[in-house]
């Protein structure tokens, strides 16, 4: 292997669930050019003085670039990395402008200061005595934790893990990784399988080793869970484990499994297989027991009926409907009545059927009857909108079990539970088996249930398929409306989301085709666009290149321009064609001043209303969709909110997020901002939390505005808005991981939310998400209006395509048993 030693300048890219980091690197033996280094790590930080170890490789579209397999963090090299070192968030009170100060003051003494004479800091600007004994009090703990740092940077575990392992395990943190290091995965967020793995080979486990196959198959088992499957099969086990990593031992892999099963690390449940034959299936301990509960607590409360007078029902429903000038369809007066004498019911339907009108009714009609009736739902944002549509306040399933930090679990559950006559609650779609049981748990004994939902909207973020397994397997009550009204077929969303639910491609109008339809404002419009695929880029990149490198040798030769002459590619360049690009006008490729005039070269066909035809690709027409068109015709003040189908690609979130912040939140004089694990966050950037937070109260999905920025503590101050609740946070450096950006966000981060205007970039390179209940949960969660932006033929492709891929779940089986 090669050897790089240089200082790291910036983190360009990282990804938390792999590892993967692209970063620029100033290379001592070449300190003014900035490297590109790949590398899988854990983490890396800005400021980190690195040995790499790898190989020299030549992207196509990136150039030059050195792949590290091995990295070792060194001390500080230079006073710039001791700046970045010491304001890395190491040491509390010690931010980026505190750190330059000391480094400045004190130069290449900087850390003996520190290990023998901290009192000194005192000369330093800015550091009262007050300050000075924070700063002491933070070095003392960063030197009772040194050795464990040092320890995990030698098995490449990078800063910001050193200090979470260490607050975790305390001063055992050695002994506890060196016995067990997988418990790494599972004990801190942001390390993976993969890292815990690295350092438990360095540690010499053997690549077969029984805690190794047992480590991968608990990862494998957690991987399925995120898939949404509930358990898996030996065959799935064994041979997603053998690929993992790489072994042919099927027998240790056998082995394995036996003892753990022996061991009850894992929970076996017997199903049947397509032929119905009786087969071992996997499941990891909660999953088993929170499926087994809702199948329990489901077909007890499906089996009860509530005895009520029909006639005196019939009449408060007709009296609550004329009071407040509610007009039921049969079909909705039907599903009322029925509902009401149920234990546990489902009503469910597509969008503007009538289920929150129906909600509302029952709601009327058992409070006349003076029934308690507790509202919630998975999300704030759909919580905060069944109060406003059903005048009754409505909580998160969270907010309303009560999480007890102390406890690890909800206060309300069998011995505590909610104090209700009915409980309902909306978007059950999202129910995962975890938080399904947890809310069975807290219903009281004499407690009606109504879970609403819609089937065909995409399936809970976690594991499970709660509400279509009760609907299939036929033992819950279920309600389905079907009617759409008049008022809801007025709307082109509405209109569009059932033809593609139904498998029909909509014709949805083009502003650049007929531009009055803004001035109309129709509430769906498809704005035509492209963006180049990774081999029109590279094909881009290799003809600029090879015509970079002729110029050149021409101009050295001096026997031509530096300017090749016009028909130089037709008589001899060095650039082979690709067959697919036969259609291509070289010359007019390289005479393109932007990436739209490129593409307009590239592809062999344009769409005649496509934004290229004003200097705009897909990704700039989402950027000036976003920062101007919407708002001129929709109001300032409208709430927009970019769904992409994935997080990568140039239409990923990961992208837009960028180009998005630097268009409407800019880098300015007097704005503050922090730069952690390789995301930049300034104040009035909005923000999404991506896992559950108990200890802070907040949650995946959660959507909220950075309202302050803290360099010298490496906090972040977070607004999260809830109806007229509007909660502040507080993120420390180690939590700020949880958050991401939130100017886009994937289709599936917006279950169960409802935006005033949504963008939806939809092209081909989404090909491997294109699917119809994709597309369909994205266009129901616009109020006012939905804009896709890409191809008709992306769009066709989703809405053709059913998503195959069936969720491992038994709840079907066992409510049938």
């Amino acid at each position: 292997m090669e050897k790089l030693s240089g200082i790291v300048k910036r983190v360009t890219f990282h990804s938390a669930e792999t590892g993967y980091t692209v970063l620029k690197v100033n290379s001592f033996q070449k300190p003014h050019e900035e490297t590109a280094v790949i590398v899988h790590q854990s983490k890396v930080f800005a400021g980190a003085t690195m040995d790499f170890y790898g190989e020299w490789a030549n992207h196509p579209s990136y150039g030059l670039q050195f792949k590290a397999t091995k990295v070792i963090e060194r001390k500080p090299a230079t006073a710039n990395a001791l700046e970045k070192y010491l304001g890395s968030g190491l040491i509390k009170g010690v931010g980026p402008v505190t750190a330059k100060r000391i480094v400045r003051h004190f130069g290449d003494k900087t850390l003996d200061v520190f290990e023998t004479s901290i009192e000194r800091l005192t000369e330093v600007e800015g550091i009262a005595r007050l300050k000075l004994e924070k700063i002491s009090k933070a070095w003392v703990e960063h030197q009772e934790i040194r050795n464990v740092m040092l320890f995990l940077q030698s098995h490449q575990i990078s800063t910001l893990f050193a200090v979470k392992i260490y607050k975790t395990y305390g001063n055992e943190a050695i002994e506890l990784v060196k016995d067990n290091p997988y418990r790494l995965a599972a004990d801190i967020y942001g390390i993976g399988f993969f890292s815990a793995d690295k350092v438990a080979l360095s540690l010499g486990l053997a690549q077969d080793s029984p805690q190794r196959i047992q480590a991968a198959i608990g990862h494998v088992l957690q991987n399925a869970r995120e898939e949404g499957h509930c358990y898996l099969t030996q065959e799935q086990i064994l041979q997603a484990v053998a690929e993992l990593l790489s072994l042919a031992d099927f027998a240790a892999m056998e082995a394995s499994l036996r003892e753990m099963e022996k061991k009850e690390e894992l929970k076996v449940r017997l199903l049947p297989d397509e032929k119905g034959e009786a087969q071992k299936c996997f499941y990891a301990h909660s999953l088993y027991y929170d499926e087994q509960y809702i199948a329990t607590k489901v077909r007890e409360l499906a089996s009860q009926q509530i005895r009520l007078n029909s006639e005196h029902l019939q009449q408060d429903l007709e009296v609550y409907c004329q009071l407040h000038h509610i007009f039921l369809s049969e079909e909705q007066r039907e599903s009322v009545l029925r509902i009401a004498t149920e234990r546990l019911s489902i009503l469910t339907g597509g969008p503007g059927c009538g289920k929150t009108t129906t909600t509302r009714a029952l709601v009327g009609v058992l409070q006349l009857m003076a029934k308690k009736v507790l509202l919630a739902a998975p999300t704030g944002r759909a919580a905060q909108r069944m109060s406003e549509v059903i005048g009754v306040e409505a909580r998160t399933i969270h907010r309303l079990l009560e999480w007890d930090p102390g406890k690890g679990g909800f206060k309300r559950n069998e011995l505590e539970p909610l104090q209700t006559d009915i409980l309902i609650v909306d978007e059950c779609s999202m129910l995962d088996v975890h938080l399904a049981a947890a809310l069975l748990r807290a219903v009281p004994a004499a407690c009606q249930v109504v879970l609403i939902g819609d089937a065909d909207q995409l399936p809970a973020v976690g594991a499970g398929n709660v509400l279509k397994d009760m609907i299939a397997s036929g033992v819950v009550p279920c309600l389905r409306l079907t009617k759409v009204f008049r008022q809801a077929q007025e709307s082109l969303i509405i209109s569009y989301a059932h033809q593609i639910n139904r498998g029909e491609m909509p014709r949805i109008e083009s502003p650049f085709h007929r531009p009055p339809v803004w001035q109309e404002r129709k509430d769906c419009l498809f704005i035509d666009s492209e963006e180049a695929t990774a081999e029109e880029l590279r094909f881009i990149s290799k003809v600029r290149r090879i015509a970079g490198e002729e110029a050149s040798k021409a101009e050295e030769k001096h026997t031509m321009a530096a300017e090749p002459p016009a028909d130089y590619y037709s008589q001899g360049s060095n650039l082979s064609i690709p067959a697919k690009f036969n259609h291509v006008d070289v010359e007019a490729l390289l005479q393109a001043n932007s990436h739209s005039e490129e593409l307009k070269e590239v592809l062999q066909r344009v769409h005649p209303w496509s934004s290229l035809h004003y200097g705009l690709s897909a990704v700039g027409m989402v950027e000036k969709l976003y920062e101007a068109i919407i708002s001129k015709y929709y109001g300032k003040g409208t709430e927009i909110q970019i769904l992409s189908p994935m997080t990568r690609g140039s239409l990923g979130t990961s992208n837009l997020n960028k180009v998005i912040q630097e268009k409407v939140n800019p880098a300015g004089a007097g704005k503050a901002q922090l730069a952690v694990g390789g995301r930049l966050f300034r104040e009035e950037d909005r923000v999404i939390q991506k896992r559950n937070n108990y200890d802070l109260n907040v949650f995946n999905g959660d959507i909220g505005t950075v309202t302050g920025v803290d360099n010298e503590e490496m906090e972040l101050s977070v607004s999260f808005k809830a109806g007229k609740e509007v909660k502040e946070v507080r993120y420390q450096k180690e939590h700020i991981l949880e958050l991401d950006l939130a100017y886009a966000i994937t289709i599936h981060k917006s279950q169960g939310s409802e935006f005033e205007a949504v963008i939806i970039p939809i092209v081909t390179q989404h090909f491997g998400m294109l699917f119809r209940n994709l597309v369909y949960t994205g266009i129901t969660r616009a109020k006012r209006l939905i804009v896709f932006v890409g191809t008709r033929k992306a769009l066709a492709l989703a809405v053709n395509k059913q998503n195959t891929a069936i969720r491992q779940t038994a709840l079907s089986y066992l409510l049938k048993q």
